[in-house]
């Protein structure tokens, strides 16, 4: 049986080659696919080739930052994951990275990569539940529109029927004058003393 993470595909941008190794042996050990680029321009790319479950970046690279590709990924994909890993300890870098749609922040070196591991289950749980949770909005809002098109076609019916009655209703008032008037005409004493009382069918007079 095959792991879940296998099934998981990871891009790992990052223009220093041993980092970007590490990372990506480490992962591969978990059982996670993983896609490397070494810039920016490369990592958007493949993001768009690939379309991965969850992206690591480092903010400093030449050609597009970090910066950059957060920017455009956020845009292109607001739900998929994206974990910064940067060498730099500015907090502005860490403010601006967050802004821009940053899903965790990891400081480099990144000495124990069990902190990778972490943010990155962390972020695809919160990933998965998002998903979850947009999908069983979306099954609401299905139901209540189902729900509104039916009350909506029983209201028409109802309002049909109703229709149909009150000019039944009408027809019976026109028949009961008719006949009384017929019967003033031949001498005879008028059959409905109420003809327009709709709640009586028969009410002839004694």
């Amino acid at each position: 049986m095959l792991n879940a993470a296998s099934q998981i595909k990871v891009l790992v941008i990052e223009d220093e080659r041993p980092v970007r190794e590490s990372f990506k042996l480490f992962l591969e050990d978990l059982d996670y696919t993983v896609l490397e680029a070494d810039d920016g321009a490369q990592g958007i790319e493949l993001f768009n080739r690939h379309k991965p479950d969850a992206v690591i970046t480092d903010l400093r690279m030449p050609n597009i930052d970090g910066h950059a590709v957060l920017e455009t990924l956020t845009k292109q994909s607001p739900d998929t994951p994206l974990i910064v890993a940067s060498g730099t300890g500015n907090i502005s870098d860490t403010v601006q990275a967050l802004r821009l749609g940053a899903w965790d922040y990891l400081l480099k070196p990144v000495s124990d990569l069990s902190m990778l591991e972490h943010a990155l289950t962390k972020s695809l749980d919160r990933a998965r539940l998002l998903k979850e949770n947009r999908n069983h909005q979306q099954h609401l809002e299905s139901e209540v529109k189902r729900r509104t098109r039916q009350l909506t076609d029983k209201i028409e019916e109802i309002t049909r029927f109703n229709k149909l009655a009150v000019g039944r209703e009408r027809r019976v008032i026109e028949l009961k004058s008719q006949i009384n008037d017929l019967l003033i005409e031949l001498g005879r004493k008028p059959k409905y003393k109420s003809p327009n009382l709709l709640n009586k069918e028969s009410d002839p007079i004694e």
